[in-house]
Protein backbone atom coordinates (compact mmCIF):
# COMPACT_ATOMS: atom_id res chain seq x y z
CA UNK A 1 0.00 0.00 0.00
CA UNK A 2 2.83 2.41 0.64
CA UNK A 3 4.66 2.29 -2.47
CA UNK A 4 1.18 2.40 -4.42
CA UNK A 5 0.89 6.00 -2.26
CA UNK A 6 3.94 6.62 -3.20
CA UNK A 7 3.76 5.88 -7.06
CA UNK A 8 0.09 7.86 -6.60
CA UNK A 9 2.24 11.24 -5.54
CA UNK A 10 4.87 10.52 -7.90
CA UNK A 11 2.57 10.61 -10.80
CA UNK A 12 0.50 13.96 -9.34
CA UNK A 13 3.53 16.14 -9.25
CA UNK A 14 4.90 15.20 -12.86
CA UNK A 15 3.01 18.35 -14.37
CA UNK A 16 3.74 20.12 -11.34
CA UNK A 17 7.16 19.80 -11.99
CA UNK A 18 6.94 20.27 -15.81
CA UNK A 19 4.93 23.57 -15.24
CA UNK A 20 7.82 24.53 -12.82
CA UNK A 21 10.89 23.82 -15.43
CA UNK A 22 8.49 25.19 -18.12
CA UNK A 23 8.59 28.64 -16.14
CA UNK A 24 12.22 28.69 -15.37
CA UNK A 25 13.59 27.61 -18.47
CA UNK A 26 12.38 30.97 -19.91
CA UNK A 27 12.85 32.79 -16.76
CA UNK A 28 17.16 33.04 -17.71
CA UNK A 29 16.11 34.72 -21.33
CA UNK A 30 12.91 37.24 -19.46
CA UNK A 31 15.91 38.12 -16.73
CA UNK A 32 18.80 39.25 -19.17
CA UNK A 33 15.44 41.78 -20.94
CA UNK A 34 15.31 43.14 -17.29
CA UNK A 35 19.25 42.82 -16.58
CA UNK A 36 19.95 45.22 -19.50
CA UNK A 37 17.81 48.28 -18.63
CA UNK A 38 17.99 47.65 -14.53
CA UNK A 39 21.21 47.15 -12.06
CA UNK A 40 20.97 43.47 -10.86
CA UNK A 41 20.03 44.25 -6.73
CA UNK A 42 16.97 46.30 -8.30
CA UNK A 43 15.62 43.53 -10.23
CA UNK A 44 15.61 41.91 -7.02
CA UNK A 45 14.23 43.85 -5.34
CA UNK A 46 11.41 43.82 -8.03
CA UNK A 47 10.38 41.04 -8.62
CA UNK A 48 10.93 39.50 -5.26
CA UNK A 49 7.94 42.21 -4.19
CA UNK A 50 6.24 41.24 -6.80
CA UNK A 51 6.64 37.75 -5.31
CA UNK A 52 5.30 38.58 -2.19
CA UNK A 53 1.88 40.14 -2.98
CA UNK A 54 1.36 37.22 -5.09
CA UNK A 55 1.63 34.79 -2.87
CA UNK A 56 0.39 37.20 -0.10
CA UNK A 57 -2.66 37.28 -1.57
CA UNK A 58 -2.87 33.88 -2.47
CA UNK A 59 -1.92 33.30 1.37
CA UNK A 60 -4.46 35.53 2.71
CA UNK A 61 -7.18 34.29 0.41
CA UNK A 62 -6.67 30.80 1.59
CA UNK A 63 -6.92 31.54 5.45
CA UNK A 64 -10.64 32.99 4.63
CA UNK A 65 -13.15 31.43 7.35
CA UNK A 66 -10.51 30.47 9.63
CA UNK A 67 -9.94 32.75 12.74
CA UNK A 68 -7.05 34.85 11.01
CA UNK A 69 -5.79 35.63 14.69
CA UNK A 70 -4.83 32.05 15.51
CA UNK A 71 -3.88 30.94 11.89
CA UNK A 72 -2.53 33.94 10.24
CA UNK A 73 1.41 33.22 12.08
CA UNK A 74 0.72 29.64 12.51
CA UNK A 75 3.51 28.48 10.03
CA UNK A 76 6.14 30.62 11.69
CA UNK A 77 5.30 29.31 15.14
CA UNK A 78 5.29 25.73 14.22
CA UNK A 79 8.53 26.46 11.98
CA UNK A 80 9.93 29.08 14.46
CA UNK A 81 13.81 29.70 13.44
CA UNK A 82 13.73 26.83 10.37
CA UNK A 83 11.53 29.19 8.43
CA UNK A 84 13.66 32.88 9.45
CA UNK A 85 17.04 30.75 8.23
CA UNK A 86 15.35 29.11 5.21
CA UNK A 87 13.87 32.60 4.38
CA UNK A 88 17.32 33.81 4.42
CA UNK A 89 19.16 31.19 2.57
CA UNK A 90 16.61 30.43 -0.25
CA UNK A 91 15.17 34.26 -0.73
CA UNK A 92 18.23 36.25 -0.08
CA UNK A 93 21.16 34.33 -0.46
CA UNK A 94 20.49 31.99 -3.55
CA UNK A 95 18.68 35.09 -5.51
CA UNK A 96 21.90 37.82 -4.51
CA UNK A 97 24.14 34.98 -5.82
CA UNK A 98 22.36 34.05 -8.67
CA UNK A 99 21.27 37.18 -9.84
CA UNK A 100 24.90 38.59 -10.08
CA UNK A 101 26.21 35.62 -11.48
CA UNK A 102 23.40 36.26 -14.35
CA UNK A 103 24.65 39.52 -14.89
CA UNK A 104 28.31 38.69 -15.29
CA UNK A 105 27.45 35.28 -17.56
CA UNK A 106 25.68 34.13 -20.27
CA UNK A 107 22.58 32.38 -19.76
CA UNK A 108 24.00 29.42 -21.27
CA UNK A 109 26.59 29.34 -18.57
CA UNK A 110 24.24 29.81 -15.98
CA UNK A 111 21.67 26.90 -17.09
CA UNK A 112 24.57 24.72 -17.15
CA UNK A 113 26.22 25.35 -13.60
CA UNK A 114 22.60 25.48 -12.30
CA UNK A 115 22.14 22.24 -13.67
CA UNK A 116 24.57 20.93 -10.91
CA UNK A 117 22.14 21.84 -7.98
CA UNK A 118 20.39 18.30 -8.09
CA UNK A 119 23.68 16.75 -7.24
CA UNK A 120 24.34 19.00 -4.58
CA UNK A 121 20.67 18.27 -3.15
CA UNK A 122 21.48 14.28 -3.79
CA UNK A 123 24.67 14.89 -1.51
CA UNK A 124 23.30 17.07 1.00
CA UNK A 125 20.13 14.99 1.53
CA UNK A 126 22.34 11.82 1.70
CA UNK A 127 24.78 13.07 4.40
CA UNK A 128 22.36 14.58 6.76
CA UNK A 129 20.04 11.42 6.80
CA UNK A 130 17.39 12.66 4.88
CA UNK A 131 16.93 10.13 1.82
CA UNK A 132 18.50 6.97 0.68
CA UNK A 133 19.92 6.62 -2.70
CA UNK A 134 20.66 3.83 -4.52
CA UNK A 135 23.36 3.22 -7.59
CA UNK A 136 20.40 3.49 -10.29
CA UNK A 137 19.74 6.95 -8.77
CA UNK A 138 23.15 8.36 -9.17
CA UNK A 139 23.72 7.13 -12.11
CA UNK A 140 20.29 9.31 -13.58
CA UNK A 141 21.60 11.79 -11.86
CA UNK A 142 25.19 11.88 -13.15
CA UNK A 143 23.38 11.04 -16.82
CA UNK A 144 21.22 13.75 -16.65
CA UNK A 145 23.44 16.77 -15.83
CA UNK A 146 25.52 14.73 -18.71
CA UNK A 147 22.68 15.83 -20.82
CA UNK A 148 22.43 19.22 -19.46
CA UNK A 149 26.06 19.68 -20.47
CA UNK A 150 25.59 18.29 -24.18
CA UNK A 151 22.56 20.55 -24.40
CA UNK A 152 24.37 23.61 -23.64
CA UNK A 153 27.84 23.02 -25.28
CA UNK A 154 26.13 21.81 -28.09
CA UNK A 155 24.35 25.56 -29.41
CA UNK A 156 28.26 26.91 -29.32
CA UNK A 157 27.72 29.96 -27.46
CA UNK A 158 28.85 29.00 -24.14
CA UNK A 159 32.18 30.63 -22.56
CA UNK A 160 33.71 28.78 -19.30
CA UNK A 161 36.76 31.52 -19.42
CA UNK A 162 37.74 34.29 -19.70
CA UNK A 163 35.78 37.62 -18.69
CA UNK A 164 32.65 35.21 -17.83
CA UNK A 165 34.94 33.00 -15.29
CA UNK A 166 33.82 35.52 -11.70
CA UNK A 167 30.17 35.06 -12.98
CA UNK A 168 30.24 31.33 -13.51
CA UNK A 169 32.12 30.90 -10.13
CA UNK A 170 29.30 32.78 -8.49
CA UNK A 171 26.62 31.00 -10.47
CA UNK A 172 28.08 27.85 -9.09
CA UNK A 173 27.72 29.64 -5.40
CA UNK A 174 23.90 29.66 -6.10
CA UNK A 175 23.92 26.25 -7.31
CA UNK A 176 25.39 25.35 -4.06
CA UNK A 177 22.63 27.29 -2.01
CA UNK A 178 20.29 26.11 -3.92
CA UNK A 179 20.90 22.65 -4.02
CA UNK A 180 21.36 22.85 -0.12
CA UNK A 181 18.09 24.93 0.27
CA UNK A 182 15.95 22.00 -1.51
CA UNK A 183 17.53 19.38 0.70
CA UNK A 184 17.17 21.40 4.18
CA UNK A 185 13.32 22.57 3.68
CA UNK A 186 11.96 19.02 3.52
CA UNK A 187 11.79 18.48 7.21
CA UNK A 188 10.27 21.61 7.76
CA UNK A 189 8.04 21.06 5.81
CA UNK A 190 6.11 18.20 7.79
CA UNK A 191 5.19 21.23 9.59
CA UNK A 192 4.26 24.07 7.79
CA UNK A 193 2.69 23.74 4.04
CA UNK A 194 4.64 24.92 1.12
CA UNK A 195 2.98 27.92 0.34
CA UNK A 196 3.16 28.89 4.27
CA UNK A 197 6.84 28.50 3.61
CA UNK A 198 7.66 30.31 0.80
CA UNK A 199 5.53 33.05 1.31
CA UNK A 200 7.24 33.92 5.09
CA UNK A 201 10.64 33.46 3.79
CA UNK A 202 10.17 35.86 1.16
CA UNK A 203 8.83 38.62 4.00
CA UNK A 204 12.41 37.20 5.88
CA UNK A 205 14.56 38.21 3.25
CA UNK A 206 12.29 41.22 1.32
CA UNK A 207 13.71 44.23 3.22
CA UNK A 208 17.41 42.55 2.89
CA UNK A 209 16.76 42.97 -1.23
CA UNK A 210 15.65 46.19 -0.79
CA UNK A 211 18.91 47.18 1.40
CA UNK A 212 21.07 46.31 -1.18
CA UNK A 213 19.06 47.90 -3.86
CA UNK A 214 18.79 51.22 -2.26
CA UNK A 215 22.15 53.09 -3.57
CA UNK A 216 20.73 52.02 -7.06
CA UNK A 217 17.31 53.46 -6.50
CA UNK A 218 18.09 57.27 -7.61
CA UNK A 219 19.84 56.31 -10.57
CA UNK A 220 17.07 54.71 -12.09
CA UNK A 221 14.78 56.34 -14.60
CA UNK A 222 11.61 55.17 -13.31
CA UNK A 223 9.69 56.80 -16.15
CA UNK A 224 11.86 55.30 -18.84
CA UNK A 225 11.49 51.79 -17.89
CA UNK A 226 9.63 50.31 -21.17
CA UNK A 227 6.70 48.14 -21.30
CA UNK A 228 8.89 44.95 -21.80
CA UNK A 229 11.33 45.73 -19.03
CA UNK A 230 8.07 45.88 -16.74
CA UNK A 231 6.60 42.51 -18.33
CA UNK A 232 10.33 40.52 -17.54
CA UNK A 233 10.00 41.82 -13.78
CA UNK A 234 5.88 41.04 -13.55
CA UNK A 235 6.75 37.30 -15.09
CA UNK A 236 10.03 36.55 -13.23
CA UNK A 237 8.56 38.07 -9.61
CA UNK A 238 4.96 36.42 -10.13
CA UNK A 239 5.95 32.63 -11.59
CA UNK A 240 9.64 32.20 -11.19
CA UNK A 241 10.61 33.54 -7.86
CA UNK A 242 6.32 32.89 -6.50
CA UNK A 243 4.44 30.87 -7.62
CA UNK A 244 7.50 28.09 -9.39
CA UNK A 245 8.64 28.06 -5.80
CA UNK A 246 5.80 26.91 -4.14
CA UNK A 247 5.15 23.99 -6.60
CA UNK A 248 8.78 23.14 -6.15
CA UNK A 249 8.25 23.11 -2.35
CA UNK A 250 5.02 21.05 -2.96
CA UNK A 251 7.19 18.43 -4.58
CA UNK A 252 9.49 18.23 -1.91
CA UNK A 253 7.18 17.80 0.66
CA UNK A 254 5.79 14.73 -1.64
CA UNK A 255 8.21 13.54 -3.16
CA UNK A 256 11.49 14.26 -1.49
CA UNK A 257 14.28 16.38 -2.66
CA UNK A 258 16.33 14.23 -4.78
CA UNK A 259 13.39 13.00 -7.30
CA UNK A 260 12.20 16.59 -7.07
CA UNK A 261 15.85 18.34 -7.39
CA UNK A 262 16.67 16.36 -10.79
CA UNK A 263 13.65 17.81 -12.77
CA UNK A 264 15.55 20.54 -12.73
CA UNK A 265 18.11 19.27 -15.24
CA UNK A 266 15.18 19.92 -17.66
CA UNK A 267 15.57 23.15 -17.40
CA UNK A 268 17.97 23.86 -19.93
CA UNK A 269 15.77 21.66 -22.65
CA UNK A 270 13.24 24.37 -22.35
CA UNK A 271 15.65 27.24 -22.74
CA UNK A 272 16.70 25.42 -26.01
CA UNK A 273 12.40 25.15 -27.33
CA UNK A 274 12.24 28.81 -26.28
CA UNK A 275 15.21 29.92 -28.73
CA UNK A 276 14.05 28.33 -31.47
CA UNK A 277 10.58 29.44 -31.39
CA UNK A 278 11.44 33.01 -30.53
CA UNK A 279 14.35 33.72 -31.70
CA UNK A 280 14.40 31.12 -34.79
CA UNK A 281 17.90 29.49 -33.37
CA UNK A 282 18.21 25.88 -34.98
CA UNK A 283 18.51 22.58 -32.79
CA UNK A 284 21.34 20.89 -34.08
CA UNK A 285 21.67 16.85 -33.33
CA UNK A 286 23.73 17.38 -30.37
CA UNK A 287 21.62 19.22 -28.84
CA UNK A 288 19.05 16.57 -29.70
CA UNK A 289 21.58 13.92 -27.99
CA UNK A 290 21.68 15.99 -25.02
CA UNK A 291 17.76 16.40 -24.52
CA UNK A 292 17.46 12.18 -24.94
CA UNK A 293 19.74 12.00 -21.94
CA UNK A 294 18.46 14.33 -19.96
CA UNK A 295 14.92 12.78 -20.46
CA UNK A 296 16.42 9.16 -19.79
CA UNK A 297 18.24 10.51 -16.33
CA UNK A 298 15.00 12.02 -15.09
CA UNK A 299 13.15 8.72 -15.92
CA UNK A 300 15.97 6.67 -14.71
CA UNK A 301 16.04 8.83 -11.17
CA UNK A 302 11.77 8.83 -11.28
CA UNK A 303 12.21 4.46 -11.46
CA UNK A 304 14.82 4.35 -8.68
CA UNK A 305 12.62 5.94 -6.24
CA UNK A 306 14.49 7.56 -3.60
CA UNK A 307 12.66 7.12 -0.60
CA UNK A 308 12.79 9.22 2.67
CA UNK A 309 14.89 7.99 5.46
CA UNK A 310 11.90 6.80 7.50
CA UNK A 311 10.13 5.20 4.76
CA UNK A 312 13.87 3.68 4.34
CA UNK A 313 13.56 2.32 7.89
CA UNK A 314 9.80 1.18 7.80
CA UNK A 315 10.96 -1.05 5.14
CA UNK A 316 13.84 -2.86 6.71
CA UNK A 317 11.69 -3.90 9.82
CA UNK A 318 8.29 -5.01 8.11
Amino acid sequence: MLRLAIGGIRDRNDLTLLATVLVWGVNFAVLKVALADLNPFVVNSLRFTVSALVLGGVYLAGQRGSNLQNSLLQPVRAGGWQVVALGVLGYWCFPVAFIVGMDATTAGNAALIMASAPLWTAMVSQFIGLERLGGLAWLGLLVAVVGTAVVVFGGGGVALGGSTMVGNAIVLLAAILWGVYTALNRPVLDRVSPLALTFFGLLVALPFLHLLAVPYYGSVEWGSITLPVWGAVVFTGALGTGLAIVWWNSSVQAVGPSTTGVYGNVVPIVALASGLVFLNEPIGAVQLLGTVLIIGGVLVVRRAKPVMAEEYDECRSC
